[in-house]
């Protein structure tokens, strides 16, 4: 007779579900981010599944006498712990990198999953005792800390619903390392965390119920827009007159929707022109007129007396860090250098 506990059927339906969203978000709008999304949910479910196909054996030890084929899918199971890392890092550059394209160098972070998976049915439990499973937690672990880094380092402008879904992401994530960490698995045991996964693909379930078309993660930047092709060459232009005339750049609290309110345009539709037209986030536009303006006043003469920290402040930087470190990566130099040149 079949033997299942209510958890471990719960569990099962969590893994069958992330399954199919792994398909909604392959085939939702189609960018980047939600492919990379989808492969990420389809490499946790399979290896959730594995832990789950491991605790029924358990519970029906009589019933699965294909020890071979067991085995073979127990180690395809954890090979996918090598690809959970690397695509939970590059959906967050996806999501956080306004000009994010893929890349074949990426193709280098999934060399060990390609190589493992192409040699599990031949691999032994020994490779994986012996340290390949230590080696697969950490390998999940540097990418996390990668991930996290990237996050509250390196990301640039995003709405707030992204943010706030990012960090979520991140909380669940750590949750579920913490349930696999040996600290907790022998409490736990292989059904814990697929328990725990079923209830973060629940959340996000809910999430696409009650917020459908209007998810930032879910959509595109600026699928609802009603802005024209048109509309948005002349704000453009308008927006390059005023920079070079008015210089508002200077003023170092400007804002996106300060300066929208100057030209009297929609914060949106001004944030919609930067991106795309120009290809550029607000901070790295505003930022380039003001390295632009440092850079001419360094190689003028009659700015000799000002300090490199009065030329940044007046610049409209207000951080001197932030300015030689900008000045340095844009013109291969650092500020006195290039004065001194």
């Amino acid at each position: 007779m079949f033997n299942i506990d209510i958890i471990t059927l719960i569990a099962f339906l969590g893994a069958f579900q992330g399954l199919a969203f792994a398909a909604i978000f392959w085939l939702k709008n189609k960018n980047i981010s939600n492919k990379v999304f989808s492969l990420l949910l389809l490499a946790t479910s399979i290896r959730i599944a594995k832990n789950i196909f491991v605790h029924l054996r358990e519970l029906n030890p009589d019933m699965f006498t294909w020890i071979e084929f067991w085995r073979t899918s127990v180690y395809i199971g954890l090979t996918h712990q090598f690809a959970i890392g690397p695509l939970f890092y590059l959906y967050y550059l996806s999501k956080l990198q306004q000009k994010f394209k893929w890349r074949a160098t990426y193709l280098w972070h999934f060399l060990p999953y390609g190589l493992l998976l192409v040699i599990s049915p031949f691999l032994q439990w020994s490779f994986w005792a012996n340290g390949g499973l230590w080696f697969s937690y950490l390998s999940i672990l540097f990418y996390y800390l990668l991930t996290f880094r990237v996050f509250y380092k390196e990301k640039e402008p995003i709405d707030r619903a992204t943010s706030n879904w990012l960090k979520s992401l991140l909380l669940v994530a750590f949750l579920l390392m913490l349930a696999y960490s040996p600290a907790l698995f022998k409490y736990l045991g292989y059904i814990g965390g697929a328990f725990l996964y079923t209830i973060a693909i629940l959340t996000i379930g809910y999430i696409m119920l009650t917020n459908k078309g209007s998810i930032a993660f879910f959509r595109t930047k600026y699928e609802t827009s009603s802005l024209s092709s048109r509309t948005a060459k002349e704000i453009r232009k308008r927006l390059e007159i005023y920079m070079q005339t008015q210089q508002p750049f200077i003023d170092p609290e400007l804002t996106l929707q300060t300066l929208a309110q100057q030209l009297s345009v929609h914060p949106h539709h001004l944030s919609r022109v930067i991106n795309q037209e120009l290809k550029m986030s607000f901070t790295d536009y505003i930022n380039s007129f003001r390295l632009e303006v440092s850079a001419k006043r360094l190689r003028d003469p009659n700015f000799d007396h000002l300090k490199i920290s009065a030329l940044a402040y007046e610049s409209g930087f207000n951080s001197v860090p932030t300015f030689n470190t900008l000045f340095k990566k844009v013109y291969k130099m650092t500020p006195s250098e290039y004065r001194n040149r």
